[in-house]
């Protein structure tokens, strides 16, 4: 069977003198001078000393003699980057197997590259055979050895340290595997045995108190409605249309209300010329305020009263507009009491929504506790992490559907949840037989314009010779405009709501094998 080997290149990059070492290197792959019985070798001339040799040589002998590894040490200077290094410690380890003629799948290699002209940055390697590298020590050990043995000496430049660390920690790993970590331990115990049907216990009470929690949700006592484009009252303000609808306040309701007031010719809408400059190149919006008495009902009002604000003179010009055109203004206080004066809000839905959301966020947890555990060797533990999931998911969703509607709001949306449904239908449709004159109000609170845009282009295209009457200036007006400057384009512009570590992986090298490599 071919084997295959995994060679990762794992970056630890810390700077102890605040210096990164890095270079283009592509390094040195040769290896000349290995000699049969020499496992040690600094090429540096002062890394190791007779005895730091003579104690690796020991080291490396009696890690062959417990574990069958036949591993090579190599130190030289050479600026080496961290892919670098690992190429050159694979062919360290293949030099040694010709040399030595050792068996590839039990040969290591451990290569340490010293930056010249500095005692405390280095890039540091090892290669191991298959036989390692499918065993006790793989690839996340490997990086472990690297990170944790070999290179933390190497910051203080004790390369003797380093290599004795790296060699010890090596032998443990071959004979006992990696080291154990507490969450292994954690994960072996009651991570195997009491502690998935505890989780699974909890998020199964947790998912009985948010169905309980959500069945005392308000509920219509009347059924859905088909679609349609007929409007249930023509008294109901668009903004109070939208809020039933989406059981809130709506940023749209602003600019449905100034249609309304500019159908009404209350305002009129005119083009703002552009400066010609690069930032502002396009006309723009501005409304002119003509005719207060022609205000209607209490949100007109406030809209008429967010404009005058903004006004310099009787125009509102396009930088005081997009201003307004960012929220609720005060339209939101008069819907929010109108809905309450009708009685379609239900006090105290803060609680039980609360309630879903932290019955979610504990599904959450025992999802990611348990799937740590699981994930360091108690797959057991997916009998709870997978229903925490699911209690995430549907209690989010509850949250979401727990309506702060009372039953007379939710009746009380009927009707228009089925006008709004008839008139994205009638959009998509491209209904030609909707009065958008009459609609537009509508479709624009209902955040349908989208919807609607390609009939809306051409209903305010002047080349095509019809305009919306909100687009239009009233007849006889002292500051009649030429429709042709205003459109649906540029009304929709300024009402935006009408619309680890690194590594790398090689593939299997000659012998089979992987490795790792990282620097101080």
């Amino acid at each position: 069977m071919t084997r295959f080997r995994f060679a990762v290149a794992f970056i630890a990059a810390t700077a102890v003198l605040g210096l990164a070492g890095c270079s283009d290197s592509s390094g040195d792959t040769q290896f000349d001078g290995l000699t049969v019985g020499q496992r040690v070798y600094d090429r540096t001339g002062d890394s190791l000393g007779p005895a730091d040799v003579e104690a690796l040589e020991q080291r490396l002998d009696a890690l062959r003699a417990e574990t069958g590894a036949d591993v090579v040490a190599y130190v030289r200077e050479l600026d080496a980057d961290s892919d670098d290094t690992l190429d050159q410690v694979e062919a360290l380890q293949q030099a040694w197997v010709s040399t030595a003629d050792v068996d590839q799948d039990v040969a290591g290699a451990i290569l340490i590259n010293r930056e010249p002209g500095t005692d405390d940055e280095a890039r540091a390697g090892i290669f191991l055979g298959s036989t390692f590298d499918d065993g006790n020590v793989p690839r996340d050990e490997q990086e472990a050895i690297i990170e944790d043995a070999l290179v933390p000496p190497l910051r203080d430049g004790d390369v003797a340290g380093s290599l004795t660390n790296g060699i010890d920690r090596l032998e443990s790993s071959i004979l006992v595997g990696p080291p154990v970590t507490a969450l292994d331990e954690f994960a072996a115990g009651p991570g195997s045995t009491w502690l998935p049907w505890t989780g699974l216990a909890v998020v199964l009470v947790g998912s009985a108190g948010a169905a309980q929690i959500y069945r005392r949700r308000s509920r219509p006592t009347v059924s859905a409605q088909p679609p349609t484009t007929y409007r249930p009252d023509h008294t109901t303000d668009p903004a109070i249309v939208t809020a039933l609808v989406h059981r809130s306040a709506q940023a749209s309701a602003v600019p449905a209300t100034l249609l309304a007031l500019a159908a009404a010719d209350a305002v009129a809408l005119e083009s703002e010329p552009g400066s010609g400059s690069k930032k502002r190149d396009k006309d723009t919006l501005r409304v002119r305020l003509l005719d207060r008495g022609k205000v209607r009902g209490d949100v007109q009002d406030a809209v008429w009263t967010m404009l005058s604000e903004k006004a310099e003179g009787d125009v509102v010009d396009s930088t005081a507009l997009t201003k307004l055109a960012q929220g609720h203004g005060s339209t939101k206080a008069v819907v929010d009491a109108h809905l309450e004066a009708n009685g379609w809000v239900r006090h105290g839905t803060a609680g039980p929504r609360w309630g879903l959301v932290g019955l979610a966020l504990l599904g959450g947890a025992v999802m990611v506790g348990a799937g740590v555990v699981a994930a360091s060797g108690a797959p057991i533990m997916l009998v709870a992490a997978i229903p925490g999931g699911i209690l995430l998911i549907a209690g989010l969703v509850m949250t979401v559907a727990y309506s702060r509607f009372s039953a007379a709001g939710l009746d009380a949306a009927r009707p228009w949840e089925a006008y709004r449904d008839g008139l994205k239908q009638s959009g998509k449709d491209d209904d030609s037989s909707l009065d958008l004159d009459d609609a537009l109000p509508d479709i624009v609170a209902l955040g349908l314009g989208s919807t609607f845009t390609k009939r809306l282009e051409a209903a305010t295209d002047a080349d095509g010779g019809t305009t919306l009457r909100a687009f239009a200036s009233p007849s006889g007006s002292l500051h009649a405009s030429d429709p042709a400057l205003l459109n649906w384009v540029v009304f929709s512009s300024v009402f935006t709501s009408t619309n680890s570590s690194a590594g790398t992986v090689s593939g299997a090298g000659a012998g089979g094998g992987g490795g790792a490599a990282g620097s101080t």
